[in-house]
Parts: C-alpha cells; structure tokens; sequence
C-alpha cells in the first residue's frame, strides 16, 4: 500500500488531516507515531480548525523541516532558507495539484462541492511529501 493510501485510512480512522500526513514518514524521519500526532494535531481544519492553510498541506512542510533542518539551536540560520526553500516548492506544487491552498477556499468549491476532497489533499501532500525521500 503506497503512503498515500495509508495517510487516507488513517484520515478515515480519526486523525486529523496533518496528523495523517505526519504519521505515515515515523519511520522515515526517526520520531514516533505518537509523537508526530501530538505535533500535528493543531493542524486539523486549517490549524485549530480556523480553515486557513490546509493541515495536509502544514504536515507536509513539518517533514521538510524534519528531514532538512540541521537542529542546531545555536546556529539556526544554517539550515532555514533551505527548508523553507523545499517548503516554498512544496506548497506551489500542492496548490497546482489541489486549484486551492487555504482550507476554506478548497472546501468551498463551486456550486457547493469541494474543490478537492480532504483525502485527495492528503494523498496529494503526501506525495509531494515522499520526493523529500527519494
């Protein structure tokens, strides 16, 4: 099962859709399932369900923060702009994928369908999420 499928069951499951997203890559990124849930679930909804920027779409850029950063607190200009540069590609891919980026905009749709469901949104950050392992 590819991890874009195994974010949508655990979507359907109840996790949020960052937490989804984050969990998939424990392995992959050295953090705990567990762990990654509790980060991730202020994301739901568009963070804190204020339908802003899509949770997906925030898990996402936590792994590029995860897989990117260097961690060193004493230095923390060393890595940023490189992540933040993969984070910046990420999101315009996401956005050309999904037609929306902010959770709102994508559940509004028209005529009152969504844009893009939130498990293709998952599937999609998922996707984008996985060539940071590659």
């Amino acid at each position: 099962m590819s991890k874009a499928e195994e974010a949508v069951k655990l979507h359907a499951k109840g996790y949020n859709c960052c937490q989804a997203v984050v969990c998939v890559f424990a392995d992959e990124v050295g953090i705990d399932a567990s762990t990654l849930y509790k980060i991730g679930e202020g994301f739901g909804a568009g963070m804190g369900n204020g339908m802003g920027v899509c949770g997906a779409m925030s898990g996402a850029a936590m792994l590029a923060g995860l897989v990117n950063s260097d961690g060193d607190t004493d230095h923390p200009a060393q890595t940023k702009s490189g992540t933040m540069k993969i984070a910046s590609k990420m999101q315009k891919d996401f956005t050309e994928r999904a037609k929306r980026l902010i959770c709102k905009d994508i559940k509004r749709g028209n005529n009152g369908s969504a844009f893009t469901s939130c498990d293709d949104c998952i599937r999609i950050a998922t996707e984008i999420a996985e060539e940071l392992f590659v």
